[in-house]
C-alpha cells in the first residue's frame, strides 16, 4: 500500500493557492472557523496550530492553574495530561472501562476532590466517553469538562456531536486523523468567554481578540499608535497558519466521505471478527456512533495461546498492514514516572489498574485506507492468522 496521503488532491491545492492570491490576510482561517463551527452545530472555534495547543488554551480559557487537579483517562495520547502539567496542575488519573476502552466514570467520581477543577474525557478511537454521567458529575462539582477529540470527527452520543456536549472540546488535524493539515487543531465552545479567553491566550495574549475570528479588528491608526497596549498576559503563540486552514477548509467540505470511508472499513473487520473468542472488539453502545480512527481490540492471550507479538508477526508474515499497539499509560512514561505533588499523589504502577492489564492486549487496526478492496485483503488476512492460530 502507497504512503501517498491518499486524502489531498486539488481541492486543497486550489484553497491554498486562493489563499496566496489574497495575500495571506486571514480570510481562510477566518471561513474555516465559520464553517467548521457551523459543522459540529456550536457558536464559536477557534483554529490552532496543534491538538495539543487546543487542549492548552482550552485550559488557560478555563482558568486551570498551580496545584489544580484535572481528572484524565491513563489510556490515551500524553498530550491530554501533559497540557495540565503546563499550567502547574495535576493530572489526575481515573481508570477505564474494561469494554469501550474510555474513562470510566464511576472512578472519575471516586477521584474527585475539593481540588478537582475540570475533567478531560477522550473518545478514544472514534468513540464518545460517556458524557450524561460525566455532565452530571460535572454539573454536581461545579467544574468544567473538556471534550478531547482529536481522535473523534463527527460522532455521536445520544443524537450529539462529539466535542459539542462538554464546555468546551478540541480536535487534531494531525497527518492520521479524519482530516488532515499535516499538523493543526481547533477547539469549540458555545461559551463566549471561554472562546475569547482561549483566543487570547492562543495568540500572545493580544489584547484586541474576541471570541469571534477578527470580530472587532480595531482600525490601524489604533495599532500603529506608539502607545498602543498589545499584550494583556504571556502566552504561546499557538496560530494556525493561513495555508493550514485553506487545507483544513478544503478537508472539511470531505469530512463526511472521509468518516463515512473508515466506519465502511470498521464494519469489514467487524465481519471477521464476530466469530473469534479471543479478539473482542471496542464495544460501542447502540446511542453512540463510532467513527473508528483506528479499529481497536484487546487480545485475550491465554485464551487464545498467543501473545501479542506472535500475533502481529503471524499477521505480518502473510501480508498484515503493520498495526499498532496502545500507547504506555501515561503515567508510565519516562517524561513522569515517579513525579510527585503536594496533594499526595504519586505516578506509579497500580493507580489504574484495568488500564494496566488491557493496554499489553490492545491492537489498532488502520481504518485510514482508500480502497475498501485493500480493507478487505487486510480484513482476509486477519481471519487467515485467527485459523493459523487456532490449528
Amino acid at each position: 500500500m502507497s504512503e501517498k496521503l491518499w486524502r489531498v488532491g486539488q481541492r486543497e491545492l486550489d484553497y491554498i493557492k486562493e489563499a496566496l492570491d489574497l495575500g495571506l490576510t486571514g480570510v481562510m482561517n477566518q471561513k474555516l472557523e465559520y464553517e467548521f463551527a457551523k459543522k459540529m452545530g456550536v457558536k464559536y472555534a477557534v483554529g490552532v496550530n496543534s491538538g495539543t495547543s487546543a487542549l492548552h488554551s482550552c485550559l488557560a480559557a478555563m482558568g486551570i492553574g498551580q496545584g489544580d487537579e484535572v481528572i484524565v483517562p491513563p489510556l490515551t495520547f500524553a498530550s491530554t495530561a501533559f497540557s495540565v502539567l503546563y499550567l502547574g496542575g495535576v493530572p489526575v488519573f481515573a481508570d477505564i472501562d474494561p469494554d469501550t476502552f474510555n474513562i470510566s466514570h464511576e472512578d472519575i467520581a471516586r477521584k474527585i476532590t475539593s481540588r478537582t477543577k475540570a475533567i478531560i474525557p477522550v473518545s478514544l478511537y472514534g468513540l464518545s466517553a460517556e458524557m450524561d454521567p460525566i455532565m452530571e458529575i460535572a454539573d454536581t462539582y461545579d467544574i468544567f469538562v473538556l471534550e478531547d477529540c482529536a481522535q473523534c470527527f463527527l460522532g455521536k452520543y445520544k443524537g450529539k456531536t462529539a466535542g459539542t456536549i462538554g464546555h468546551m472540546g478540541i480536535f487534531s488535524f494531525e497527518r492520521s486523523k479524519h482530516m488532515t493539515t499535516g499538523n493543526g487543531g481547533m477547539l469549540i465552545t458555545n461559551d463566549a468567554e471561554l472562546a475569547e479567553k482561549a483566543r487570547k491566550f492562543s495568540i500572545l495574549g493580544y489584547s484586541t481578540l474576541k471570541a469571534g475570528a477578527y470580530e472587532t479588528k480595531p482600525p490601524k491608526d489604533i495599532i500603529q499608535d506608539p502607545n498602543f497596549e498589545r499584550h494583556l498576559f504571556v502566552s504561546p503563540n499557538y496560530r494556525l497558519p493561513e495555508v493550514c486552514a485553506a487545507m483544513a477548509l478544503a478537508q472539511l467540505e470531505q469530512l463526511d466521505m472521509f468518516v463515512d470511508r473508515r466506519i465502511k472499513i470498521a464494519k469489514i473487520y467487524s465481519n471477521v471478527l464476530s466469530e473469534c473468542e479471543w479478539l473482542h472488539s471496542q464495544k460501542t453502545p447502540e446511542y453512540t456512533v463510532n467513527t473508528y480512527f483506528t479499529y481497536a481490540m484487546k487480545l485475550d492471550s491465554q485464551k487464545a495461546n498467543v501473545s501479542w507479538e506472535q500475533f502481529r508477526k503471524e499477521y505480518l508474515e502473510i501480508g498484515g498492514d503493520p498495526y499498532y499497539a496502545a500507547w504506555k499509560l501515561t503515567y508510565t512514561e519516562p517524561a513522569i514516572q515517579g513525579m510527585k505533588f503536594e496533594n499526595g499523589i504519586e505516578y506509579k504502577p497500580g493507580l489504574c489498574p484495568i488500564a494496566e492489564k488491557i493496554q499489553p492486549q490492545i491492537i489498532q487496526l488502520k481504518t485510514n485506507y482508500e480502497s475498501l478492496d485493500y480493507a478487505k485483503k487486510q480484513a482476509e488476512i486477519i481471519s487467515q492468522t485467527i485459523d493459523k492460530i487456532e490449528k
